[in-house]
């Protein structure tokens, strides 16, 4: 008799507070989670050595059993029948001993599951704490566990499996995950000095090298997001946020950024607002505003923008 364990996910289930019902759910494998992340691997053979000391203990005792079963066996003609019925009702005690033996360890509530909650139960609250902070920075109401049965169907693009998975191998000192895809929407001018100036063209110009600069994402080609837009008809056009989206995920990009120039005829200032976006989740992650004094301060300023994009990105 040979039984094994394997650490259970449990349902899971998180509200985040302070968020509006018209914000979105999503939702999680915690099996998947529980069995790639990289502290269940210690786990589960800490739980396995108690499994294999029961088996070894049940094989011991079903051993003794079968003995006696065989020795009963071999006297049956030569042993009175007072000694047969003593052997008889040892091998019965014996084995109701040794079914108790394995209920007490494998049935629902027992040894085997207990040790396997208690070892599993720092794990588990990390991940519950990991998972709430992913539902926070993506503006998630709630979160459900899809493992544990009972979601008839959620749009994979609701799925945070791989962003906690990213989000726990950055807690144990692990960057296991490649930078992430962005594609960089041209930037437009909200007004007509900005227009005049192309301040939005140079705006994405400094925003893209900046980006490639940073390392923080792997900016699309320009070429390749060029040759979307004219395919789409949107060359040299506004893009919606819908039809970002739907440019984002053609291209596979994890990540998308909008954004304008405006320029203040007046006093020559120039402001730059940047929106980064989840493609996959589909909503707005950071609203980033930063303004330059005058032409010559733009690249800077587009620096400080990447700074909080990136720094958004990674979860800080």
């Amino acid at each position: 008799m040979r039984r094994t364990l394997t650490i259970a996910a449990g349902a899971l289930l998180v509200l985040c507070a302070g968020a509006a019902w018209g914000q979105r759910v999503g939702y999680i494998d915690t099996k998947k989670v529980m069995e790639r992340y990289g502290g269940s691997a210690e786990i589960r053979q800490e739980v396995n050595r108690a499994v294999e000391a029961w088996n070894r203990e049940i094989a011991a005792r079903k051993q003794a059993l079968d003995s006696l079963e065989r020795e009963l066996d071999n006297q049956q003609l030569v042993i009175s029948s007072e000694r047969r019925r003593l052997k008889q009702d040892e091998i019965k005690r014996r084995r109701a001993a040794l079914e108790a033996f394995v209920r007490e360890v494998y049935d629902p509530g027992g040894k085997a599951e207990l040790k396997n909650r208690e070892l599993a139960r720092p794990m588990v609250d990390k991940v519950g704490t990991i998972v709430k902070k992913v539902a926070l920075d993506n503006n998630l109401l709630m979160v459900l566990d899809s493992s544990v049965g009972g979601l008839v169907y959620a749009a994979k693009d609701l799925d945070i499996t791989d962003l906690v998975l990213e989000e726990l191998d950055k807690s144990e000192g692990r960057t296991t995950k490649a930078v992430a895809s962005l594609v960089v929407f041209p930037l437009t001018d909200a007004d007509q000095e900005s227009a005049r100036k192309k301040y939005g063209q140079q705006a994405f110009d400094y925003l893209w090298a900046s980006l490639d600069r940073a390392k923080a994402f792997k900016p699309l080609a320009k070429r390749e997001v060029e040759d979307l837009l004219k395919d789409k008809g949107l060359a040299n056009r506004p893009v919606p946020e819908a039809r970002a989206y739907e440019l984002g995920r053609i291209l596979n990009a994890e990540f998308m950024t909008l954004g304008q120039a405006a320029a203040d005829a007046q006093t020559g200032r120039i402001t730059i607002t940047v929106k980064l976006y989840n493609v996959d989740l589909k909503i707005l992650l950071l609203e980033a505003v930063e303004e330059a004094r005058d032409e010559q301060e733009m690249a800077t300023t587009v620096d400080k923008l990447v700074e909080r994009l990136g720094q958004k990105a990674q979860g800080q």
